[in-house]
């Protein structure tokens, strides 16, 4: 017996269909804060059953991956754009100011190596509505927080300790490297760091404020350019 759950109707597909442009053509509409909405459409990629992923494939299967994208950053706090603002010179007093180093080394760099080994050979201007705090810019390597950030992308870091869950942090595993995750969950002594394409393990680390870089607030991401 076939489960009706499972079969999507022509009508259900063309009508997610108008859904997914509305949304990626309206960043204001409603539906953008509304937390239930987020959380079904951006829900726990571990969240793997069949209807789930059917529902959902209805929901972006015009608009690909940038409406999945853009419910994960809503949800996840972290601000999207096109290409980053790269400066390839700078002078001291505008390192001070609103410019920030670009760190070639990617976040999935080996152990042992640390994020400031190598000089940076290129800046981003920081946007003008930056929170007030210290900033790096990291190349993103690997495809586990696809489709939020991809291989290439470049992430502005807000560097420090302070951990909160449903947001995306730069932190260092201690048999793994550099990692870029979504904190899942916030015990006493640990944090939990999960994925958000599907198939990928939760990791741990300690719960210590020397294994974190920072939060990642906005994703250039260049390939939606």
């Amino acid at each position: 017996m076939i489960d009706e759950r499972d079969e999507a109707t022509e009508t259900e597909l063309e009508l997610a269909e108008v859904i997914g442009r509305v949304l990626l053509r309206d960043p204001e509409h409603p539906a953008w804060r509304d937390a239930r909405f987020l959380e079904w459409l951006a829900a726990d990629a571990r969240d793997e059953s069949r209807h789930r992923q059917r529902r959902l494939a209805r929901a972006a299967r015009a608009s690909g991956d940038a409406l999945m994208a853009r419910a994960h950053a809503r949800r996840l706090r972290v601000a999207q754009g096109g290409n980053p603002p790269l400066v390839r010179e700078a002078s001291p007093s505008e390192l001070a100011g609103r410019r920030v180093p670009v760190v070639e080394l990617g976040i999935a760099a080996g152990v042992g190596r640390e994020l400031w080994d190598e000089p940076a050979e290129a800046w981003v201007e920081l946007p003008d509505d930056t929170p007030s705090g210290e900033y790096v810019a990291l190349r993103i390597v690997g495809d586990s927080m696809a489709p939020l950030m991809h291989t290439g992308d470049t992430v502005l870091v807000r560097l420090g300790g302070d951990v909160k869950r449903d947001t995306v942090i730069v932190a260092r595993h201690p048999d793994d490297g550099y990692v870029c995750k979504r904190v899942s969950r916030v015990r006493r002594t640990s944090i939990e760091l999960a994925s958000l394409a599907p198939g990928r393990p939760a990791i741990g680390i300690p719960r210590d404020a020397r294994l974190v870089v920072g939060t990642v607030m906005l994703v250039w991401c260049t390939h939606r350019s």
